[in-house]
């Protein structure tokens, strides 16, 4: 009895430690696919140097499979401006009660001659 008393425990054990395995999987596959999303908006600014909309850059997240939040402002420099770029991670288990926001913020090099109230769409930080 004392054998089949300690293979019960070990098996909840080894539950509990697959279900954390796969929480962490789980947010780890999230935090690449917002780190891959903001990588794509920088790479979008840099590249156009900002003539991309915002909305543009929504819709072409949205068609990626990415529908968590999106922050895009912008801080003149003394040469031009730099764009500073939030996306979030959100991570809900509830199960748990786990709601979980984490910010991932990414900065453009310096925009040369472009100026933040040139752009409507991108509000200054």
């Amino acid at each position: 009895m004392r054998e089949a008393f300690g293979g019960t425990i070990l098996f909840y054990v080894i539950l509990g430690f697959l279900a954390v395995y796969i929480i962490f999987i789980g947010l780890i596959m999230n935090y690449a696919a917002t780190y891959r999303a903001s990588n794509y908006v920088l790479t979008s600014l840099e590249e156009s140097e900002a003539n991309v909309d915002l909305s543009t850059l929504k819709s072409n997240l949205a068609q990626l499979n990415y529908h968590n939040g999106l922050d895009v402002c912008c801080t003149n420099n003394s040469n031009g401006s730099v764009y500073s770029i939030k996306t979030y991670v959100q991570f809900d288990l509830p199960i748990l009660d786990l709601d979980l926001k984490l910010e991932i913020k990414n900065d453009t090099k310096t925009v040369y001659g472009v100026n933040c109230s040139d752009r409507i769409d991108y509000p200054q930080c």
